[in-house]
């Protein structure tokens, strides 16, 4: 029997783990991310800007997500929360809800691109930035999955893990140059898609996968 898609965000949430002790949580893991995803969402960036929101947000918080005995988190607790999720569960919690919504159609393009996340140095000297990989629907306008990856030059293999877990056949997938790989290509040949890449110049001999 196929798997049930929930399509509602907060159910959702609820999947993910919970690190702290049973007595240490007066605010659910779900009611804390959504605060969360609403807060970032309203443009508020950082612990004690999403405390702000909750202060600011009071009345239409506690009408929705219906908090144990009407308290909402202050920014210690969400700081708490944010700094213990585990990443690739709540993508991955996050990716299966959005597939509720997803409308693709044969032929759908998909635009895959990367792009470096600014203030995601960990320290002055760091030069590298953090970056993140996503899969955008061209007609159905719908970001299908995202990714991060810590440089660059690991988005090549991020990009093909990503592809091998899509499902759906008969899509089109538009990439850079970076991703001129044989192995990239041969990925969404295998997954029977098809593929358009932009080639530079200093890329001669490039040489196209066989189609099986």
């Amino acid at each position: 029997m196929k798997k049930k898609v929930k399509t509602n965000l907060r159910e959702s949430l609820r999947e993910l783990e919970d690190f702290r002790r049973g007595q240490g949580r007066m605010h659910p893991v779900d009611i804390v991310m959504m605060i969360v995803i609403m807060g970032t969402l309203s443009g508020c960036f950082g612990y004690r800007a999403l405390g702000d929101f909750v202060k600011r947000e009071e009345i239409m918080l506690r009408k929705y997500l219906h908090p144990k005995n009407g308290k909402l988190p202050s920014f210690v607790t969400i700081w708490r929360v944010m700094t213990h999720v585990d990443e690739k569960q709540f993508l991955s919690v996050f990716e299966n809800w959005v597939k509720g919504f997803h409308s693709l159609l044969k032929d759908e393009i998909i635009a895959i691109d990367g792009k470096a996340l600014q203030g995601t140095k960990e320290s002055d000297e760091d030069k590298k930035l953090a970056h993140l990989v996503s899969f955008f629907a061209i007609e159905t306008k719908e970001t299908l999955c995202m990714a991060k990856t810590v440089s660059k030059s690991n988005e090549i293999p991020l990009v093909r893990e990503m592809i091998s877990a899509m499902t759906k056949e008969g899509l089109v997938y538009t990439m850079d140059a970076l991703h001129t790989q044989k192995e990239t290509l041969q990925t969404i040949i295998d997954n029977h898609c098809d593929y358009i890449v932009g080639v530079k110049g200093n890329q001669k001999k490039t040489v196209t996968a066989n189609r099986v």
